[in-house]
């Protein structure tokens, strides 16, 4: 069969929400096949994302992006950009979600695509919705109902009828709500299409349900499960499973209620749906309340309490605590709001200063409840060279994680806590956390926790100079980040793995991986990033003795890291900056810039930059000929480097004491991920 063919098949499946069949069909062709067509391996990305298998779709989805981009076939890409957008989304990581979509957003308006304009704008609307904003998820809808119907498309526009239900349903103004959700059946049933009409009945039996309309409801649910018997839709099923079980709730049937309410979290652990299980648990919480188990119910309420501050869903917060909680645990909920989305946001762009200045109007309370403001909160101290307090805030956070049954943050805190040791020069506890971390993350296949503890293993066995094992810690960090599209830990693992490579002399290898990771940082558009890269790769110029290019590099650094007021990374620029000026011949100048990085390092509490900047201040004094005052200086350095188990410095500053004259090779401890 000619492969438009096998395309138009498995588009009507997918139309007829066939999702099982997709995957059965074009399993069959071979993957070869699948390979070489990006619009088929679209296809079957998208079938096996919405069964839930989402390694192996989000694998396909991104196979289909490349090849779209390569051929070129904009179509394509435009499809598989939102495809991805609806991947990310379902996995709980909304911002990267937001992305694709606005991505796929303005590609479909240059291309006057309008059925793609309608789905990425539908799309974007669920996600205001998502934060509570919804005059702005209101707008989306608007000119996604314009698109579908400008484009003919009746399935979307029954889809947005039923996004505005939601909207209006969540703003309290159930009429409108109501009136909404009859068009949403009204259109689905006039396109035709059963997976969307299940929704738009599901959607209004929930409406109905509010208004304590519980026979219209439970009428809407039987036709829903008239359909679900001709559609395996397991997300869809359990989805329903809970407006039943909200049904049942409202009909004053608790013991029901709870064990449906059990059900449905089960199956959303299954699928990996963390909104669903969060909207489940936070109904929990109200038959718990219900049946007079104030301290299960509030329990419930906490974990509901801690997904939905994941998702970044505001909307849903500011709803759950406004129910009728004492006053004292809905203050508690509360504090769960809009601090995380703006702390979350400043943290994303390395504005640690601005961080802490904003946590610091927050009340104690407030950020000793909340375990990611408190993780939030010691990355921001640690980053800007405090590193006692980064540890107290990062313990805090682990504790409160484990009291509140969140295992992914209390995994992070692990490796954050390790990232500070690491930065104390405590090698062998940065190595215990790191190790802990890892395993913990690797039983809850949280890949992208996975990937930064093997990047910081990978560190500690650089400083060793293991560097058979830290390349291959690197290589694992990259593999696991990949599997977590986590895109930025990728680009600081090839830029550790540049510094490995230089570390063993292969500087090609270097400066691939360097060249690799400034390109990596200029996609993402992270100038914070893009420094640290430039920086890595100036000391790879260093190496190959190119002085010129490697003070034009390190200087562009030192002006992006003054520029963010980053003043740890401001004196590694500067230790680089002075490695390059001896280099080019300026003695003087390179020695007073490294007695100056080593005053600073002390200050920030960094005695591994302290001691390598004496190393290389050993090295200079050597090559000047001065050499007791380069003794002097490396027996400094190396009982720093002795006491934190930084084996491959000693080495170096024992081919010092042995070699007449020496040309500075410089080090940089990497880029370590919090």
């Amino acid at each position: 069969m000619h492969s438009s063919s096998v395309v138009h098949r498995a588009q009507q499946l997918a139309a007829a929400g066939r999702h099982a069949e997709v995957v059965t069909y074009l399993g069959a062709r071979g993957h070869t096949e699948l390979e070489d067509t990006p619009s088929l391996a679209l296809l079957y990305g998208t079938a096996q994302a919405r069964l839930g298998r989402h390694e192996e779709g989000l694998r396909w989805l991104d196979l289909a992006l490349e090849q779209a981009r390569e051929l070129p076939d904009a179509a394509v890409e435009r499809r598989a950009l939102n495809a991805r957008g609806a991947a990310a989304f379902v996995c709980g990581r909304i911002d990267e979600a937001a992305d694709y979509f606005t991505q796929a957003l303005m590609r479909a308006s240059r291309d006057g695509d309008f059925v793609m304009t309608g789905r990425c704008s539908n799309n974007l609307g669920i996600i205001s919705t998502l934060r509570g904003r919804y005059a702005e998820a209101i707008g989306s809808w608007q000119i996604a109902v314009a698109a579908f119907e400008r484009a003919g498309g009746r399935q979307g526009v029954a889809e947005c009828y039923h996004n505005l239900a939601i909207t209006y349903r969540l703003q309290g103004m159930p009429d409108r709500a109501l009136a909404e959700a009859d068009r949403a059946v009204e259109a689905a049933e006039a396109a035709g299409d059963e997976t969307v009409r299940a929704l738009a009945l599901r959607g209004r039996a929930e409406i109905r349900v509010s208004c304590g309309d519980l026979a219209q409801a439970r009428r809407d649910l039987d036709r829903v499960g008239e359909i679900r018997g001709s559609l395996a839709d397991p997300v869809g099923e359990a989805e329903d499973l809970r407006i039943a079980a909200a049904l049942r709730a409202a009909a004053g049937e608790l013991p029901a209620a709870e064990r449906a309410l059990r059900d449905v979290i089960r199956r959303a652990e299954q699928h990996g749906r963390p909104q669903l299980l969060a909207e489940a648990t936070r109904d929990l919480s109200m038959v718990l309340r219900g049946t007079g188990r104030r301290a299960d119910a509030q329990t419930a309420a906490r974990t509901a309490t801690a997904i939905f501050t994941r998702l970044g869903a505001e909307g849903e917060l500011r709803n759950l605590a406004r129910k009728t909680w004492d006053e004292d645990f809905a203050a508690e909920l509360r504090g769960s709001l809009a601090p995380l989305h703006v702390a979350q946001e400043l943290a994303d762009a390395g504005r640690y200063v601005e961080l802490l200045t904003y946590l610091s109007g927050r009340s104690q309370e407030e950020l000793e409840h909340s375990p990611m403001l408190t993780l939030l909160c010691g990355i921001a101290h640690s980053r800007l060279g405090r590193l006692d307090l980064g540890q107290q805030w990062a313990m805090v956070a682990q504790l409160r994680a484990r009291m509140l049954g969140d295992r992914t943050l209390e995994v992070r805190a692990l490796n954050v806590s390790g990232a500070v040791a690491l930065e104390r020069g405590g090698i062998d506890e940065a190595s215990y956390f790191f190790t802990r971390a890892q395993e913990q993350a690797m039983q809850d296949n949280d890949m992208a926790t996975v990937g930064r503890c093997a990047n910081n293993l990978g560190i500690i066995a650089n400083m060793q100079g293991d560097y058979a094992r830290a390349v291959g810690a690197y290589t694992r960090a990259i593999a696991a980040y990949e599997q977590a599209r986590y895109h930025r830990g990728i680009a600081e693992s090839r830029h550790n793995l540049g510094i490995t490579y230089r570390e063993q002399g292969r500087l090609d290898h270097a400066l691939e991986a360097a060249d690799a990771a400034v390109r990596d940082a200029e996609w993402l558009d992270d100038r914070g990033f893009k420094a640290q890269a430039l920086a890595g790769r100036a000391e790879i110029r260093l190496a190959q003795g190119k002085p010129e290019l490697a003070i034009r590099e390190a200087q562009e650094a030192l002006a992006i890291h003054r520029e963010r007021n980053d003043g740890v990374l401001e004196t590694e620029d500067l230790r680089i900056l002075a490695g390059a000026l001896g280099l080019a011949g300026k003695m003087r100048d390179a020695e007073d810039m490294l007695r100056a990085v080593i005053a600073r390092a002390t200050e920030h509490d960094r005695p591994l930059l302290v001691a390598t900047a004496q190393r290389d201040l050993a090295g200079l004094l050597h090559r000047t000929g001065d050499r007791p005052a380069a003794q002097a200086m490396a027996q400094a350095a190396r009982a720093t480097f002795e006491r934190l188990g930084a084996t491959a410095e000693v080495a170096k500053l024992d081919a010092l004491d042995t070699t007449p004259q020496i040309a500075p090779r410089q080090r940089s401890s990497g880029r370590v991920d919090p």
